[in-house]
C-alpha cells in the first residue's frame, strides 16, 4: 500500500462515490474538514505518546489539540451548509437540541461550566465521526486506519524490547505537569503503550484498526497473520477485555461470511443475534456486579500477580459509579448526573471519587440516566443497518461489534477509536430522501385541499 497516493485520496476536497453531493463551496469545504479531522484524531491519537514527547518539551504540546478545533469549526459550517437538507438537517437539529439540553440540565445538577464544556470536548470526536458518517465519507475514515493497524502492532512490539526516547517526557499545560505516555504495570507487568499514550489507548486502537485492515487483506493467511499479530500486541498491553473481544472476532467474521450467501432477513437476523448478545453482557457485568459481587470474587481484587482487574471492576468499579447517581430523585433516573458526571470530566474537579466507569452501559447510564437507552438503540441500529448495506457495511459491521466487546469491561467513549465508531454506528441511521420528504409533501398538500374542499 503506497501511504502518499492513500492519503491523497482519503483528504482529497472533490466528492468520492456514495457521499453526498455538496450544496456549494462552504458544504465542499465543510465536508474536508471533518474527513481532515477525522484523520487528524485517528493519529494523533495512534500516536499521541509519540507526539507529546517530542512536541511537549519543546513547548508545542498544544498541537495536539489541532483535530479538536479542525473538528469543532468544520462541525459549524457543516451545519450551516446543510441547514434544510432533508438528509441531515433533521438528525443535525436532534444532536444539537439535545447537546443544548444536556447542557442545561447539567449546570442544573451542579456540573461547572469548564466541566460540561471538557465533557463535550471529549464528545467532539465521537460528533465528528456522525457527520462523516452522515455525509457518506465513513469510507475515507475507515481506510485511513488501515497503516495505523500495522504502526501501532509494530509500536507496542518494539516497546516491549526497547524504550523510546520520550518514555519519561514531560510536559506543562496549562500549570499542570503531564506524562506523555502513561507508566504503569498490572499483576507485576508493564502496561506496554507503543507509540499511543497508554496501553488502553494502543489496544483500542489495534482492534479497530485491524477491522479496517482485514477488510484490506486479500487471502485468509493475511487475514489469520494481522489478526494473529493484533493478538500478540494487545496481549502485551494487558487489557484483558480487547483481547477477549479481539480472540472473538473470528466468530463475526465467520457469521458475516455465512450471512452473505443468504437473503435480508436471515442476514439481519443474525448481525441482530451478534448485537444483542454483546449489549447484554454489557449490562449484565454491571447488574451481576451489584447483586452478585462478593459472591462471584469472594477472595477479593487480590494483590500482585494475583490482582484481578475484572474483580476490581465487579467489586468497586461498577458499584461505586452506578452509586454516583441519586436514585431517591426521580429526575435522576431520567437524566442521570448529566455531562461530566462520570470518567475524565468528573476527575479534574473531584479526583478522591472519580470513577472511568469502564462500560459502555455504566457510563451511558451514569451520564445520561434513561436516555441512555435510547442512544444503546441508536448503536443497535447502527449495527444492523451496516449489515444491510452489504460490502464494505460488513465491515462497519466488525468494528460496530468490536466496539460493543471493548465496551464490556473497558471506557470507549474517552478512547478515540472506539469512540468514533460510536459516532459511525449513531450516525448510521435512516435519512429522508429528498424524494421521500416531497412525497410527504405531497400528501400534505392533497389532505390541505380536500380539507378546503370539504
Amino acid at each position: 500500500m503506497a501511504l502518499l497516493p492513500l492519503m491523497r485520496g482519503i483528504l482529497a476536497i472533490e466528492r468520492q462515490p456514495g457521499e453526498l453531493v455538496p450544496h456549494n463551496q462552504l458544504d465542499r469545504l465543510a465536508g474536508f474538514g471533518l474527513i481532515t479531522s477525522a484523520v487528524l484524531y485517528l493519529c494523533f491519537n495512534a500516536f499521541g505518546g509519540m507526539v507529546r514527547g517530542i512536541l511537549g518539551p519543546i513547548g508545542l504540546a498544544p498541537i495536539a489539540y489541532l483535530p479538536f478545533v479542525v473538528g469543532l469549526v468544520s462541525l459549524l459550517a457543516n451545519t450551516l451548509a446543510r441547514v434544510g437538507d432533508p438528509q441531515t438537517s433533521t438528525s443535525q437539529f436532534v444532536v444539537l437540541a439535545f447537546l443544548f439540553l444536556e447542557v442545561l440540565i447539567s449546570i442544573s445538577l451542579g456540573r461547572s461550566i469548564g466541566v460540561v464544556l471538557f465533557s463535550l470536548y471529549i464528545c467532539t470526536a465521537i460528533f465528528v465521526a456522525m457527520a462523516v458518517t452522515q455525509r457518506g465519507m465513513q469510507d475515507r475514515m475507515i481506510r485511513a486506519m488501515v497503516p495505523i493497524f500495522y504502526v501501532s502492532v509494530v509500536g507496542v512490539v518494539l516497546s516491549s524490547i526497547i524504550e523510546f526516547p520520550w518514555a519519561h517526557s514531560t510536559y506543562e499545560v496549562m500549570g499542570v505537569q503531564r506524562e506523555a505516555t502513561r507508566e504503569w504495570s498490572a499483576g507485576g507487568r508493564a502496561r506496554l503503550a507503543g507509540f499511543s499514550q497508554a496501553s488502553y489507548m494502543a489496544s483500542a486502537v489495534i482492534i479497530i484498526s485491524y477491522c479496517a485492515a482485514e477488510h484490506e487483506c486479500k487471502t485468509l493467511f493475511k487475514k489469520a497473520l494481522c489478526w494473529a499479530a493484533g493478538c500478540y500486541a494487545i496481549y502485551l498491553t494487558t487489557s484483558k477485555s480487547v483481547l477477549l473481544a479481539m480472540l472473538a472476532l473470528p466468530v463475526t467474521y465467520a457469521a458475516i461470511g455465512r450471512i452473505q450467501a443468504n437473503d435480508g432477513a436471515k442476514r439481519k437476523s443474525l448481525a441482530t443475534i451478534l448485537l444483542a448478545f454483546w449489549v447484554m453482557l454489557i449490562f449484565a457485568g454491571p447488574l451481576l456486579s451489584i447483586t452478585y459481587g462478593k459472591q462471584i470474587y469472594p477472595q477479593g481484587v487480590g494483590e500482585g500477580p494475583s490482582y484481578s482487574s475484572l474483580a476490581d471492576r465487579v467489586l468497586n468499579t461498577w458499584p461505586q459509579a452506578i452509586g454516583l447517581v441519586d436514585w431517591s430523585n426521580p429526575a435522576s433516573w431520567l437524566v442521570g448526573r448529566g455531562l461530566g458526571g462520570i470518567g475524565g470530566p468528573m476527575a479534574m474537579v473531584d479526583p478522591n471519587t472519580a470513577n472511568s466507569a469502564d462500560n459502555l452501559a455504566v457510563y451511558l447510564i451514569v451520564m445520561f440516566g434513561a436516555v441512555s437507552i435510547a442512544i444503546g438503540y441508536l448503536i443497535f441500529r447502527g449495527g444492523q443497518r451496516a449489515i444491510d448495506a452489504g460490502g464494505r457495511g460488513r465491515r462497519e459491521f466488525a468494528m460496530i461489534i468490536a466496539m460493543l466487546g471493548v465496551g464490556t469491561a473497558a471506557n470507549v467513549i474517552e478512547a478515540t477509536f472506539t469512540a468514533m465508531v460510536v459516532g459511525l454506528a449513531v450516525g448510521r441511521q435512516p435519512s429522508r430522501s429528498a424524494a421521500y420528504v416531497k412525497k410527504r409533501r405531497g400528501h400534505r398538500a392533497r389532505d390541505k385541499a380536500s380539507g378546503t374542499a370539504a
